[in-house]
């Protein structure tokens, strides 16, 4: 993006960017019904900040409803990864034990930041995610967000050099997974941020952990992810923080997220389902 076309694009996304996560949510009657109005005011969301959060007054969802619901949205091709149910809707809840429980997301523990499947190559990026929360913990189990392009913006105000390190097609790589039978996901090198070829969307695949994580070895990487660490620890910053509870959800193009750490009495009262698409969310 030139100079001229990013300052015209860059005014117009922070004058609209939400100032409250309280901008982001829409009241929906539920996701088996939703109606033309309801769903033009999350697209709506996206557009201003790549996600929306939904409400829904009836309660009732399964995963079947999820996958209808995202369908609204033009999201039908589902990541069948690993953890998820034959039908591409994985259940969260925290794994006592078993193949879930060595997988972060299935533990009861703080998630760092990350985007969804940013261990996923080329073929496989996924584009957008919904969660749905059918039980929230007794404590704990809050999310923090920011939109990709905000991150963006912040990163190449502070120094442009900064997006050129991270747009390297080697700058983030993942080890191999592998299993007691042998490879379950090859390695994966690419950038941290990425244009779709079809549509110029930006998105981005990063990840805060310490372990399986490598990073280019320079001084213009290493300064940037310096950066990009003090935006989303900035408590002034432009990041978003919202608690889900029953019938809640998240519906975004794959935004950069973490987790607290939770608490659950009984154990295992925490429920959430959550899909990802290699679509990304329609704009109309």
């Amino acid at each position: 993006m030139d100079q001229s076309s990013y300052l015209k694009w860059r005014e117009k996304k922070l004058k609209f960017y939400p100032r409250s996560v309280d901008e982001l949510i829409v009241e929906i009657n539920g996701l088996p019904s939703l109606t033309r109005s309801e769903k033009t005011r999350i697209i709506s969301n996206c557009r201003r900040a790549n996600m929306a959060i939904y409400r829904c007054r009836n309660h009732h969802a399964d995963r079947a409803a999820i996958r209808a619901f995202a369908a609204n949205f033009g999201l039908k091709s589902l990541d069948h990864h690993l953890c998820a149910n034959e039908d591409g809707v994985a259940v969260l809840s925290a794994s006592v034990g078993g193949d879930k429980g060595a997988y972060s997301p299935y533990t009861s523990g703080r998630l760092n930041w990350h985007t969804d499947g940013y261990y996923n190559d080329e073929r496989r990026r996924l584009r957008a995610v919904i969660l749905h929360c059918m039980q929230n913990a007794t404590r704990g189990g809050e999310n923090a967000l920011l939109d990709p392009e905000i991150a963006y913006i912040h990163l190449r105000d502070e120094n442009p050099e900064f997006i050129t390190a991270l747009e390297h097609p080697r700058c983030m790589s993942i080890p191999a997974n592998n299993g007691p039978d042998g490879e379950i996901r090859p390695a994966v090198s690419g950038p941290v941020f990425w244009r779709d070829a079809e549509q110029g969307a930006l998105y981005m695949r990063f990840s805060e952990r310490k372990k399986f994580i490598s990073w280019r070895e320079d001084s213009l990487t290493r300064a940037a992810r310096d950066c990009l660490s003090d935006i989303l620890g900035d408590k002034n910053g432009p990041v978003l923080r919202y608690r889900l509870g029953p019938g809640e959800g998240f519906i975004s193009n794959n935004v950069l997220h973490n987790r607290s750490a939770f608490e659950e009495f009984p154990v295992g009262q925490r429920l959430l389902y959550r899909a990802r698409y290699f679509d990304r969310i329609e704009s109309s």
